[in-house]
């Protein structure tokens, strides 16, 4: 019998690569997504407790200058708070576009996937055929040889 040998395997195996290199990049653009939310909530956090503090210090009567510190302070973290939403926009937009990417190369890599499992289902079958021949010769000649050697027969 003859083995069976997959015309387009190069092919399957960059389209495998390729897919693999995809779901590498979709896997880091996950982490960097991970991490800019991270950044965001622990700004948002720094922003909360300084309005507390602020609050408590109106509330307890503070002086103008310690104020407009406190408030300078405030607008800068909400800028950082600004930088990291539009961060986390771009973050969003890769992770959109990598899964893009990982599914256009699993859906060619199922392409040349059910291009083997065609061919090889054809190799079966013409293995199958060729076998079966096979046993109808061997039956043949072993139905001639006996009726040659069996005189009764003749």
């Amino acid at each position: 019998m003859k083995p069976f040998h997959f015309t387009l395997e190069s092919v399957r195996v960059v389209r495998q690569r390729h897919e693999q290199d995809a779901m590498d990049q979709y896997a880091r653009t996950l982490l960097s997504r991970h991490q800019a939310v991270e950044r965001l909530e622990a700004v948002q956090q720094l922003l909360k407790a300084g309005w507390q503090e602020l609050r408590q210090l109106l509330a307890h009567g503070c002086a103008a200058a310690s104020a407009a510190r406190m408030q300078d302070y405030h607008r800068s973290l909400e800028k950082r708070r600004d930088e990291c939403v539009a961060a986390l926009g771009v973050a969003e937009r890769r992770v959109n576009a990598a899964f893009q990417a990982m599914m256009a190369a699993r859906r060619e890599r199922e392409i040349v996937d059910k291009c083997f499992t065609k061919q090889k289902a054809r190799h079966q079958r013409e293995q199958v055929r060729v076998e079966q021949k096979f046993l109808d010769d061997l039956a043949g000649r072993r139905s001639a040889s006996i009726l040659s050697w069996n005189p009764a027969g003749a």
